[in-house]
């Protein structure tokens, strides 16, 4: 008599030996073959998980992570440590979107049959005839040096009386790369661009690799070609800054570099009409969100990213509500021409409590955990793709009840004398008791972001460059990397195709410059006729 099997053995199997016993119950099947006792004991375990899953799906107050937790799927641990880590593993699971693959169509080409042709007598057997067949594929993936030299012999003829010289044409491919007296064709100068200020090559580094390539350009060349390139994308550049100014949301940040040649400058103060010497330089970086996209500008100088973000609302109309404005705290990040609605990174105010969890780890342990929660409500807006009404009152419902809590928390240690203000987790509680109100904005406006990560994101395009390039020479130097580096990463956030892109604006210069707004990467198909 057998056993009684109260609950179903989980076994885990992976797909090859899932894939392997469906084989072999196929193969039973179609010759009446009899299956192993290991086979049956799979299968019967399969059914009795399958009769499981179906009993407890009737009962309405089952949840996914029980439903889990019977199959076996995770543990049964009831510890928030272990709850919150299996939280987490599964948004980063369901929130893990596929990366945009840029698609891409090879050139074909054909080879034909010489010898052969439909309705030929087959040479195999003699008998058959030819006919026309799918043709058999070769993808081949070539590789090439960055910049080939190719010289164009056009054939000229010359009258003996009149003198009159008559000289072929060049092919249409090579005019499209740039003029007849043009040595670097645009889709070099693209390239150039895109090596330096995308994947951080110096422009010494450039002219090495063509060294020993075997064909030499120097590092100046390299510099003049992106050079070119830069003056015929300006238009756009300076479109794009006009186009920021009248957008919904910015986010912005900036970052430490360095110019040789750039001297203290007297600079106004701010709200002020004194002057005062700075040398501070910083590149900054802005990503302006207008209409659905996201335009990222860049600007080196001396001067903070405060300074930026009034350049541009200078230019914003005046009947447009206030932006808002996601940043650090800094005070010099704030804007002065125009009021805003001023967002603070909650990254940054999580990470002053990071910076003392060694000295008070059980205190900053609770803030770690309920700040997480956060992040997780906001990962829940996104899945279910909320409106933009919806987000806030799901925030104010999930996310402003925890942020209340932690400010709660700090204040009762200040009260009740726990904690010393001076120290390092009063000054975390501090600097979150300040900033409270900007830090929980997106917990009180529409579209009000968590934190500044996506400026950051971008910044690291700047920090790239300056690990390879410790600086630049002059400031047109960086002027050339800011419009350039601006025009990578905004195209980064279109589905256009880089390069095709930079080689469309240097073909179409003149068409650009007429109507750069409608040369920006996400339209500019519409006009390109290549």
């Amino acid at each position: 008599m057998s056993d009684k099997v109260d609950t179903p053995e989980i076994s885990e199997l992976s797909t090859e030996e899932i894939d392997a016993l469906i084989g072999r119950v196929e193969e039973a099947l179609k010759y009446d073959l009899a299956l192993s006792s290991d086979d049956l004991r799979l299968l019967l375990n399969a059914v009795l998980t399958l009769a499981s899953m179906q009993e407890r799906l009737l009962d309405k107050d089952v949840t996914l992570h029980k439903l889990r937790k019977l199959l076996g799927m995770v543990k049964s641990s009831e510890r928030l440590n272990d709850l919150l880590k299996d939280v987490n593993k599964n948004k980063k699971h369901r929130q893990k979107k596929p990366r945009k693959k840029r698609t891409f169509t090879p050139p074909k080409v054909h080879h034909s049959l010489d010898d052969l042709k439909k309705g030929d007598i087959c040479p195999a057997c003699q008998q058959g005839k030819l006919y026309k067949y799918e043709p058999a594929q070769l993808l081949r993936i070539t590789g090439h040096t960055p910049f080939t030299p190719e010289m164009h012999l056009s054939e000229r003829l010359r009258c003996n009386t009149c003198g009159q010289f008559f000289t072929a044409p060049l092919s249409d491919e090579v005019v499209a790369d740039g003029g007849s007296d043009q040595m670097y064709g645009y889709s070099a100068r693209s390239l150039m661009a895109i090596n330096k200020y995308f994947s951080g090559n110096p422009f010494y580094r450039q002219e090495s690799l063509q060294d020993i390539l075997g064909f030499h350009i120097s590092a100046s060349t390299i510099f003049d070609q992106t050079e070119y390139f830069a003056n015929d994308f300006q238009p756009v550049f300076n479109a794009m800054k006009a186009w920021a100014a009248d957008a919904d949301h910015f986010y912005l940040d900036d970052t430490p570099h360095r110019i040789l040649e750039q001297q203290p400058i007297q600079k106004k103060k701010r709200n002020s009409e004194k002057m005062q010497t700075r040398t501070g330089l910083y590149a900054s970086g802005i990503i302006a969100t207008h209409e659905n996209h996201d335009i990222i500008l860049f600007q080196t100088n001396i001067g903070h990213a405060g300074e930026f973000i009034d350049e541009l609302l200078e230019n914003r109309q005046p009947e447009l509500p206030p932006p808002i404005l996601m940043g650090d705290a800094l005070s010099s990040n704030n804007p002065t021409v125009l009021p805003v609605h001023r967002g603070a990174c909650n990254s940054h105010g999580r990470r002053q409590y990071v910076d003392v969890l060694a000295h008070f780890p059980e205190e900053v342990e609770q803030v770690l955990e309920l700040y997480k929660i956060i992040w997780i409500n906001e990962d829940e807006t996104i899945n279910q793709s909320m409106t933009s009404a919806n987000r806030l009152a799901y925030h104010q419902k999930k996310s402003l009840p925890i942020m209340e809590k932690i400010r709660t928390w700090g204040k009762q240690h200040f009260t009740d004398e726990t904690v010393e203000e001076n120290s390092g987790l009063g000054k975390a509680i501090a600097y979150f008791e300040r900033h409270f109100d900007s830090l929980s904005l997106f917990c009180k406006i529409e579209n009000a972001k968590i934190d500044n990560n996506k400026m950051e994101a971008m910044l690291k395009l700047i920090a790239r460059n300056r690990k390879n390039a410790y600086f630049y020479k002059t400031l047109a130097g960086a002027a050339i990397s800011d419009v350039i580096t601006s025009a990578i990463a905004t195209t980064m956030q279109t589905e256009a195709n880089l390069f095709d892109y930079f080689n469309a604006i240097q073909r179409n210069r003149l068409a650009v410059k007429n109507n750069p707004i409608a040369w920006m990467p996400w339209n500019y198909m519409e006009n390109f006729k290549d």
